[in-house]
């Protein structure tokens, strides 16, 4: 019997981190874009094709499509009214469009940088206000 490859080993720990990223952002509405995150950086950290703002938007990318599938099911179950989001959803789109735009235009030092800020804040805000 011929033991697994190293390349196996990759596929499913992608798979894995990817499906427990799916299981985060449905369970707690964020977070698992960290993982996705995560999950690039190591699949991509020898390619020289893509570099960190890629990986950002390949991020989005995924947390989008991740995000409208958690939504249908709480728009479905009744958990949530499309009125409830009315309010949020043009400010969104804008500020989305903003990041979008700003994500060229900001050295990836210093997204890399902000972003270790955003996540620092938000888990402490986890951990002292719970």
């Amino acid at each position: 019997m011929k033991p697994f490859s190293k390349k196996f080993f990759a596929t499913f720990f992608f798979i894995l981190l990817s499906f427990l990223a799916g299981v985060i952002g449905g369970l707690f509405g964020t977070g698992g874009g960290i993982l996705i995150v995560f999950l690039i950086s190591y699949v991509y950290k020898d390619s020289s094709a893509l570099d960190r703002k890629d990986m950002f938007a390949m991020t989005v990318l995924t947390v989008a499509i991740m995000s409208a599938s958690s939504l249908f099911l709480y728009i479905k179950d009744g958990a949530v009214h499309i009125s409830d989001i009315t309010p949020t959803l043009f400010p969104a789109v804008v500020g989305g469009l903003c990041g979008a735009f700003l994500l060229d235009k900001i050295d990836t030092k210093w997204l890399n940088r902000i972003f270790a800020v955003l996540m620092i804040y938000a888990g402490a805000t986890l951990i002292f206000r719970a």
